[in-house]
């Protein structure tokens, strides 16, 4: 194909060939605006002007100026370290028989999470959690009707039921309690966090839900991938730094 000169600005040609790289480096969601004829005109009006500033700047002595001479060096090593970086790592590649060899070697990584669903009971008082617990253990009261008449959190309006959740999700006292009970178990003592003193019963326990490869095959590639790009990156600055000079003052 023909690389037709689209425009000339002060002797520099803007030509197809470099309309379409710059539509090219363009992302996803810009790109196909711009391939249109329409947008091409608009791109092309874009590096015209670019071109006619650029030559501005050359005539107000920019070319001479340290500090423009200091970031255009700064500039191109950036683009090399960029392309050079681009050219080491796209030579590491993971298979996808690599992968699924770790994923059966490694299965406790990849499995769903865990989850609970808790009732509690809130309340300001050691003592009062206290004897509350009696009270369940001993029958005197259902975990729901303690919670409706004493809990002063919210849940109290649905006995006490704090639906399902994760690690994570709750504070951390509470969370390691939570998850230590049996289904269908209560603390036997108060747990004390930020919010005051809880009750927990663990109503549901749900153990992590076995994951199929596939669901996860482009997850285990780009973590081995990353790992392996940084084994190579470190392995690479040792050997560079016996092979060039580094000195440090």
């Amino acid at each position: 194909m023909e690389n037709h000169v689209l425009a000339k600005v002060n002797g520099i040609e803007i030509t197809d060939a470099i309309l379409d790289s710059t539509i090219a480096s363009l992302p996803p969601e810009r790109r196909s605006y711009f391939d249109s004829e329409y947008g091409r005109n608009q791109l092309l009006e874009q590096l015209v002007s670019v071109e006619l500033i650029n030559a501005f700047g050359t005539e107000l002595g920019l070319d001479n100026d340290p500090h423009y001479q200091a970031q255009v060096e700064q500039a191109l090593k950036d683009i090399k370290y960029s392309f050079t970086m681009n050219k080491v790592f796209g030579a590491i590649t993971i298979e996808e028989e690599e992968a699924k060899t770790v994923f059966d070697e490694n299965p406790d990584l990849y499995q769903g999470e865990a989850s609970i669903r808790a009732s509690h009971i809130l309340v300001d008082n050691e003592d009062l959690a206290k004897e509350l617990i009696g009270k369940l253990n001993g029958g005197e009261l259902s975990f729901e009707e303690a919670a409706m008449a004493h809990s002063s959190c919210p849940s109290k309006e649905q006995g006490g039921d704090l639906g399902e959740f994760g690690r994570g999700m709750m504070v951390k006292e509470f969370e390691d309690a939570a998850f230590a009970l049996e289904e269908g178990e209560m603390t036997a003592e108060p747990v004390a966090t930020q919010f005051g003193y809880h009750i927990i019963r663990t109503t549901e326990k749900k153990g992590t839900a076995p994951v199929e490869f596939e669901a996860v095959k482009s997850q285990v590639m780009n973590r081995m991938l990353q790992e392996k790009q940084m084994e190579y990156y470190t392995k690479l600055l040792i050997e560079l730094k016996e092979k060039f000079p580094v000195e440090y003052k």
